[in-house]
């Protein structure tokens, strides 16, 4: 039996954890199921809210805090505890510029206990129905004046989160000039694509690398592990001791240089990265 017990393994959730169409595949319930076996921490390291991972929590084993917000936030749903918060300190100004800037993308504050969309939207009331997580539509004077994350959206079509990762280039070039626009004009956020038409907002001091840093060092692990799809996966990819990407992640996530390619997300990416640290053990 191998022995991981120095190991904390974070894995991105969206096409990392899961397939394309948001399954999970068995191989990687299985892998983690054996991984935390052999003395291993696993986690989940994502830019979802409190209440969009919570449908998840019966279906994937880990054995520490999640990572949520893209980092802002450390979540222990044992104890409902929100720890190593990081708050965006720009109140409803923020919100007012988005809508006003970008008013054919959709705006919402992820809060903890719901997300607030702002502006009426049925095809996205739509989607938080069918997806199980609370809501309430406001205006932005409505809306809290802090928060960790904002997020913008494409158009809602569907009742699932692929939507959002599929598009013309054009629209893949249009979501980017919106991305470096927002960041000329506000310096002193983060602004990262999570998918084509996904665009997530936080404090400059969040992300998945110091969350995931902070979290193996009060947890007494030696070895972080990251795994990761996304260039809002980055920063952990980077501040990881070992990082690896399935292999049909974002080129811009291979062009980092820092990750072992493991199998495409649909065939088990986590379980592809829970073989490689035993074939690591077997060798050391």
């Amino acid at each position: 039996m191998r022995d991981f017990s120095d190991i904390l393994l974070v894995s991105d959730f969206d096409r990392t954890l899961t397939a394309p169409d948001s399954s999970i595949p068995t191989a990687n319930l299985n892998a983690i199921r054996r991984f935390m076996e052999q003395g291993g921490l696993f986690t989940v390291g994502t830019g979802r809210s409190v209440p969009m991972y919570r449908p998840y929590l019966t279906q994937i084993p880990t054995n520490a805090p999640l990572i949520l917000y893209n980092g802002a936030a450390v979540y222990d749903y044992d104890s409902e505890t929100l720890t190593e918060s990081v708050w965006m300190s720009t109140g409803r100004e923020l919100l007012e510029y988005l809508v006003g800037t970008f008013p054919t993308l959709f705006l919402e504050v992820q809060g903890v206990d719901v997300h607030y969309l702002i502006g009426e939207n049925e095809p996205r009331e739509a989607f938080y129905r069918a997806m199980g997580v609370a809501f309430r539509t406001v205006s932005v004077a409505e809306a809290p004046e802090r928060y960790h994350k904002l997020a913008l959206f494409g158009p809602f079509t569907e009742n699932g989160v692929s939507q959002f990762f599929r598009g013309s280039p054009e629209e893949d070039a249009c979501f980017g000039a919106c991305q470096a626009q927002i960041m000329r004009d506000w310096p002193m956020l983060r602004a990262d694509r999570a998918a084509m038409k996904i665009i997530d907002l936080q404090d400059r001091n969040a992300g998945k690398g110091n969350a995931a840093g902070t979290l193996a060092k009060r947890l007494g692990r030696k070895t972080l592990v990251c795994v990761g799809d996304a260039m809002n996966d980055a920063s952990m990819l980077q501040a990881a001791d070992l990082a690896f990407a399935p292999e049909d992640c974002a080129p811009a996530v291979k062009a980092l240089g820092c990750c072992t390619l493991v199998r495409p997300c649909a065939e088990g990416s986590i379980a592809g990265v829970i073989e490689a640290l035993e074939r690591r053990a077997a060798e050391a």
